[in-house]
């Protein structure tokens, strides 16, 4: 059997011509929209996240001073 030896790049197929008929067409600028609903939504989720923290301390009667010491023991 004889082999040859091929580059990676020596055989490279041609790719096909693209078919759709709105590559040529005129590209439309659309402005985009404030994320006003987003930040909003990011504002009440980190309140949110802060309220449940801090209900939690109330509740369990929890200092913060003696959290950071049984954090670092």
């Amino acid at each position: 059997m004889e082999t040859t030896s091929e580059s990676a790049t020596s055989n490279a197929k041609s790719t096909e011509q693209s078919t759709l008929s709105d590559t040529n067409s005129k590209k439309e600028h659309t402005t985009l929209t404030p994320p006003v609903p987003n930040v909003i939504m990011l504002g009440l989720l980190f309140l949110s996240t802060i309220g449940i923290i801090v209900a939690g301390y109330i509740h369990g009667k929890m200092h913060l001073l003696t959290v950071l010491k049984n954090a670092v023991k």
